[in-house]
């Protein structure tokens, strides 16, 4: 499985990117909010999904974990395959998304082009347990761009586990703090603890 890419944005489309790895390159198909954050010319980090049919691999790619792991949720839903779900996180971004399934709103879901009603129901049955109660969803799975960010480097910089930031990061939440500031005060935080 390959679980991100890193690399420079050669060429962008209206529904994908192709990113160069060093000599290889890759078609990732993204979300439009995916789509903004890749520049071409610039470097890139993309979380994937690889889905591989008899007739095609296509390669699935989204600037946070948040946006790969609410893809990866509506594939659960039968009827929705992976261009359905990029559709709807176009549309919807995983915290509207998880806002929509939470107020049980079948009008903000049918707002999707091809979205129907009976899908749009079936989305909020079946991911009504899986993630329409942001209490019982997995930690961090409701973390903004910024958090995001911030659990990076607090993972792969400083050290910590995702176990011990992701707390740490909820706990902030609400503050209005800016990645860096983000990372400071969970050191600060952190810290404390060690």
């Amino acid at each position: 499985m390959i679980d991100s890419i890193a690399g420079d944005v050669v060429r962008k489309g209206s529904d994908h990117v192709v990113v160069d790895t060093g000599g290889l390159a890759y078609r990732v198909f993204c979300t439009t909010a995916s789509l903004h954050s890749c520049q071409e010319g610039h470097s890139t980090l993309l979380y994937t999904h690889l889905i591989v049919r008899d007739d095609a691999m296509q390669l699935f790619g989204f600037s946070s974990l948040e946006e790969r792991e609410t893809f990866r949720q509506l594939l659960t839903v039968g009827q929705i395959g992976p261009r359905l779900a990029l559709q709807v996180l176009s549309a919807l971004p995983p915290t509207a998304l998880v806002e929509a399934i939470q107020t049980n709103s079948v009008e903000r879901l049918t707002s999707v082009k091809g979205v129907g009603r009976k899908t749009a129901e079936r989305i909020l049955v079946e991911l009504r347990d899986k993630i329409g109660d942001a209490t019982a969803t997995p930690a961090g799975f409701l973390l903004s761009q910024d958090e995001e960010i911030a659990l990076r480097a607090l993972t792969q910089a400083f050290g910590f586990s995702s176990r011990e930031a992701r707390p740490v990061l909820e706990r902030l939440r609400g503050e209005a703090l800016s990645a860096e500031q983000l990372v400071r005060r969970s050191l600060e935080l952190l810290g404390q603890h060690r």
